[in-house]
């Protein structure tokens, strides 16, 4: 079994908010779910998910533990996770629900009313290798080639260099937000210019906005 690199919830990187959506080469522009933020560490059959707070998830959602079991190798990813509806928005008042359920018999009924998703978009570490200092770029490049979207993994895709016509999409659809990201940036624990987030003031959620909130 290699021997994963400890990565904790409080190594994780945070965006720093931008009022004004914006375009600029050099970028990767993806969409921002209304989700639990969440730390995947994979080691042999043991699985964490864990949030930005430390919590272990697993209880609440084994539909998302069995998606990660099934992908091979050892790994860290960073990723969001949701509950969507039929429209493919996020429904953070389902996924709330989810997440207050560990008792497995009323789990087994809340997975199927409310089944969950993993959006990753990044990968932190692969067996025994740390990437963090690798470029964005690269550490997606690898995180693509690692699983294969299924109905519960999905992996983020993003635009480069537009960020004007993404945040459009975000409004015509009704997302919380976009997240930028230099392509050239290395992973760095707490908040970093190198990532920035642009949120959508007329989201329908509007407590997902969390204005003057740290997040």
């Amino acid at each position: 079994m290699s021997a994963v690199p400890l990565i904790d919830a409080k190594d994780l990187m945070h965006a720093t908010l931008k009022r004004a959506p914006f375009s600029r080469e050099g970028w990767l522009f993806e969409l921002k779910y209304d989700g639990f933020r969440c730390l995947v560490r994979k080691v042999g059959e043991r699985i964490d998910l864990l949030s930005r707070q430390g919590n272990l998830m697993n209880r609440s959602f084994p539909d998302i533990v069995e998606g990660v079991v099934a992908v091979p190798g050892d790994f860290v990813w960073d990723a969001e996770l949701t509950v969507d509806e039929p429209t493919g928005q996020s429904s953070f008042e389902r996924l709330q629900l989810r997440a207050k359920t560990t008792v497995a018999m009323n789990v087994r009924a809340a997975l199927r009313q409310h089944p969950a998703r993993l959006y990753v978009f990044d990968m932190l570490a692969a067996g025994e290798r740390d990437l963090r200092q690798l470029p964005l770029a690269q550490r997606k490049e690898l995180l693509r080639d690692s699983f294969g979207n299924t109905s519960v993994l999905v992996y983020v895709t993003g635009i480069v260099a537009a960020g004007a016509w993404v945040f459009e999409q975000v409004q015509a659809l009704d997302f919380e937000g976009m997240v930028a990201k230099r392509l050239d940036s290395i992973y760095q624990r707490g908040r970093s210019n190198d990532w920035q987030k642009v949120k959508f003031a007329g989201y329908s959620r509007a407590a997902g906005l969390g204005w003057g909130r740290k997040e």
